[in-house]
């Protein structure tokens, strides 16, 4: 299956995302295994076997319409990789560049608001800029 997404779509469902949980820093499940501190999933299975967006690549994606099996094929694949891995089209590799930044960001274990700053923050110094972000 195929999701036509736009820019303004991803950026603008990051920006909502992070508003409503700007203090959040991500942990994977218990239930996920031991991969380390930096390994995240798109999508988290619980011991009840249920199924949630889990990082803030996969929220943002499953937000926009993903299905949580679409999203599981991107696992252990980087935010670049799945949005080809997960049928996304559409999205300009700048944004999919910032999407990434953030994701290293947040598996390094800054606050999914602090992670969508700095990464902003680091695409300006080197001239890029996305004004959907800039109120974030």
């Amino acid at each position: 299956m195929s999701y036509a997404l736009t820019d303004t779509q991803v950026l603008s469902t990051l920006r909502d995302v992070v508003q409503e949980s700007p203090k959040k820093v991500y942990e994977a499940p218990k239930t996920m295994g031991d991969f380390g501190s930096r390994q995240c999933f798109y999508v988290h299975t619980e011991e009840d076997g249920s199924a949630s967006a889990g990082c803030i690549v996969g929220t943002v994606l499953h937000r926009l319409g993903v299905p949580l099996a679409d999203l599981r094929k991107a696992e252990t694949y980087g935010a670049v990789a799945a949005f080809d891995l997960t049928g996304v089209t559409g999205v300009s590799r700048t944004v999919k560049d910032f999407l990434r930044s953030v994701q290293r960001r947040q598996d390094e274990g800054e606050a999914w608001g602090e992670a969508v700053k700095h990464a902003h923050e680091s695409f300006a110094r080197h001239g890029e800029t996305l004004p959907e972000l800039e109120t974030a």
